[in-house]
């Protein structure tokens, strides 16, 4: 988790500097831990359930690295539909600069698939698939917000044991 944390550090120490840089604008960074229901401005989500699996069939895992699964449930909470995309979430497992990603394509109708509509009230669940380091024992799940101006309004991060 000191990677997540180092990560972590590293994008709340970038908002602060657009904070410094933008006048009065503010970014709020959330913290949350997996199970929990995180509440954006648009929508909710929730990343449950993560476990290391030893094979999944479509998808390969190089000997140095391991597949993990996750739940994600996103709940549209807005008064609009909007389309999703499995890489608005990016998946952190260390402090390199190459330490981040985001989900597998999904190989089939159970795992987030690249894109997809929700309509007000209405919510999706799939697995993410993600591989990471064998030896990772955690990781983040970061969502960022923008504004209509498409400057950062939050930032959301999952802290996942594993």
């Amino acid at each position: 988790m000191v990677h997540g944390k180092i990560r972590r550090a590293a994008w709340v120490l970038a908002a602060v500097l657009l904070l410094a840089l933008g006048g009065c604008s503010r970014v709020e960074s959330v913290q949350a831990q997996a199970g929990e229901t995180v509440s954006t401005a648009l929508f909710d989500f929730t990343v449950a359930d993560p476990r290391t699996l030893d094979a999944y069939e479509g998808i390969q895992i190089p000997e140095d690295q391991k597949l993990v699964t996750m739940l994600l449930t996103v709940s549209n909470t807005s008064d609009q539909t909007y389309t999703m995309f499995a890489e608005d979430f990016q998946i952190q497992w260390g402090d390199g600069a190459e330490d981040f990603g985001t989900c597998q394509p999904a190989v089939d109708d159970t795992m987030v698939p690249y894109g997809y509509e929700l309509t007000p009230g209405d919510s999706r669940t799939g697995a993410m698939m993600v591989l990471v380091p064998a030896d990772c024992d955690g990781l983040t799940v970061a969502y960022r917000e923008l504004r209509a101006d498409g400057k950062t309004a939050a930032t959301y991060f999952v802290e996942v044991p594993l």
